[in-house]
């Protein structure tokens, strides 16, 4: 990006200096014209003038003339131009230089004659030095000697003392030194007036481009967010609208199965109820994730601050799991939390625990062991889940707590809802939940819950996050 703006700079700046260049050629050009048309004009009324200077004069002004004519048109065209002002200023230099000398040797010693070659070759050593403008420096340079050296040696053949040569000497190469010099300036000028409106348009260009990009960025945000509210109001909606038709399928699935129960041959029947009854509850399951979620993403109430007992916590959801610990072959147990007692959201916690409970359940074999535990941490608590079935794999271990889990890490996280919940539950407590390394055990996930009541971090996150209590 930087080297495509330098080189677009430099091209800029180079672009302004030919340019510069080129309109000095061009101006140059019509003040040769214009003076060639003069000294004609001078010439033309003494055309039949016998003397044989003056034919000369007038032969080399037509011819020049012609010359000069052609070198305007072609830098008008632009054709070739730097070619074209080049050779326009080496011609000058040529024709004033033969010029004079034919016209001095036809004036046959004549001082007076002399002295008017002298003063038109000077008039065009003028023209000459004024090319400087449209050439870069080395060339004008070099055409200035040569013509200064002309002019010299034409002043001493035409018999003027030598002091005199010297002065035209020192005053052209003054004249050449000045108009080269500020050709040099005009030259840098151009260059830092091009490198300064480059800069500036590119500023604007950016700044617009920048204006428009943060414009966009900022529509896209607005949509994304309009997106997600829009999406988490639809989940909310649907999830409510499912709560209440579901937990009446339940009632009919245990009435029915109740009706069943003393009923020959109809163990099948009972079988299939209950498992139907199970598939049910877990939905219901995950619908209370959803609400929990939605409530943590977006709710603006504080958390629940009740003085909880870690150890009837802890006790409380391994009764509610055991069902379906002993369905698996799985057994639970408890360790710690006992005189334990923190103000965190009730609610929540249990929460957390049942769905890193569930997660282990779904995973361990017939034989293995889940195991609750409780432990103060500062002010707060450290709630761990631990179990002896198959270790997670390291590939998926970075999006357990993610969302949306890829993959197969999905099959770990409670069809992508469980563990997010428990990180959102312990984020809004100040804490943060992790798979961690525990001696004697395969797996094992802590969760470390702050004090809802405290300030801070725990209390930011439970004002922005925290969820409405659960009725009962």
């Amino acid at each position: 990006m930087l080297e495509a703006a330098d080189a677009a700079l430099r091209a800029a700046v180079a672009d302004a200096v030919r340019e510069a260049r080129r309109r000095g050629a061009e101006a140059v050009a019509w003040m040769r014209v214009a003076l060639r048309t003069a000294i004609l004009l001078v010439y033309l009324p003494g055309w039949h003038d016998p003397a044989a200077w003056h034919a000369v004069a007038l032969r080399v002004s037509v011819a020049y003339l012609a010359v000069a004519t052609g070198v305007l048109v072609l830098l008008r065209r632009r054709w070739r131009w730097e070619a074209v002002a080049l050779a326009a200023a080496a011609l000058d230099v040529a024709v004033v230089a033969v010029g004079s000398w034919r016209v001095v040797e036809a004036a046959g010693g004549n001082l007076a004659l002399a002295i008017a070659a002298g003063a038109g070759n000077g008039m065009m050593l003028m023209v000459i030095l004024f090319a400087a403008v449209a050439l870069p420096p080395a060339p004008a340079a070099a055409l200035s000697v040569v013509a200064a050296a002309n002019q010299m040696a034409l002043a001493m053949h035409s018999g003027v003392s030598w002091r005199l040569v010297l002065l035209v000497g020192l005053i052209l190469s003054a004249a050449a030194y000045v108009a080269i010099r500020n050709t040099v300036r005009a030259t840098a000028l151009a260059a830092r007036l091009a490198a300064e409106t480059y800069t500036a348009s590119l500023c604007r260009a950016h700044g617009e481009a920048l204006a428009r990009a943060n414009a966009e960025a900022v529509a896209q945000r607005d949509a994304v967010v309009a997106a997600n509210r829009q999406a988490r109001d639809l989940v909310r909606l649907m999830v409510h609208d499912l709560k209440n038709p579901l937990a009446a399928l339940l009632q009919y699935l245990r009435l029915a199965e109740v009706e069943v129960r003393g009923q020959p041959g109809a163990a099948q029947v009972r079988e299939d109820l209950a498992q139907a009854e199970g598939e049910g509850q877990r939905l219901a399951e995950m619908i209370g994730d959803l609400l929990a979620i939605s409530r943590l993403e977006t709710g603006p109430a504080r958390l629940a601050a009740d003085p909880v007992a870690i150890g009837d916590l802890l006790h409380a959801v391994a009764r509610s799991c055991a069902p379906h610990a002993r369905e698996r072959g799985v057994t639970i147990s408890v360790r710690g939390g006992d005189d334990l007692v923190v103000r965190i959201d009730r609610d929540l916690s249990r929460r957390l625990l049942e769905n890193l409970v569930a997660n282990a359940l779904r995973h361990c074999r017939t034989g293995d062991r889940v195991e609750l535990a409780g432990e103060a941490d500062g002010e707060g608590v450290r709630l761990a889940v631990r179990n002896s079935g198959p270790p997670v794999p390291s590939a998926i271990r970075a999006h357990l707590f993610e969302k949306f889990a890829p993959g197969e890490a999905r099959e770990w996280t409670s069809a992508g809802l469980g563990l997010y919940l428990c990180r959102l539950v312990a984020e809004a407590h100040g804490g943060g939940v992790a798979l961690v390394d525990a001696p004697g055990w395969t797996v094992s996930f802590e969760a470390r819950l702050g004090p809802a009541q405290a300030g801070g971090e725990g209390a930011a996150r439970a004002a922005a996050l925290a969820p409405e209590r659960r009725p009962g």
